[in-house]
């Protein structure tokens, strides 16, 4: 086999690997430290669309989807794959609201609300 057939066949290993969720995590958490910039960066542009909708629904509708399950009911019905539901690292987003600004957040890599490493983004209400 040449190198160039070896090299595809790996390609399309990984990208197979990367299909099914019990094996993207397997190599999520093995590739971490390489993949931490990357998801990071595809976290912050999903939580960037996610205000910029909210925003729009506030617009048009007069007010944030705030109460309990709200939040989660409006990200289904907005974005129907179920990747958006969460962040890269497969933690639901939150949502708070203070004030005039809401918050939507993501808990990082560590998978934990409130720590260093949190994500956010935030909107005006």
């Amino acid at each position: 086999m040449t190198r160039s057939r070896f090299f595809l066949l790996l390609i399309l290993a990984f990208v197979v690997a990367l299909y099914f969720e019990d094996s993207r995590r397997a190599m999520l958490d093995f590739a971490s430290p390489a993949a931490q910039p990357a998801l990071r960066w595809m976290t912050n542009q999903e939580l960037k669309q996610i205000v910029d909708d909210l925003e729009t629904h506030r617009a048009t509708r007069g007010s944030l989807p705030l109460a309990r399950g709200e939040f989660d009911r409006w990200l289904r019905d907005r974005y129907r794959d179920d990747r958006y539901w969460q962040d890269a690292w497969g933690t639901p987003y939150q949502l708070r609201a203070q004030g005039n600004r809401f918050q939507v957040i993501s808990a990082g890599s560590d998978r934990e609300f409130g720590t260093d490493d949190d994500l956010i983004a935030e909107g005006t209400r």
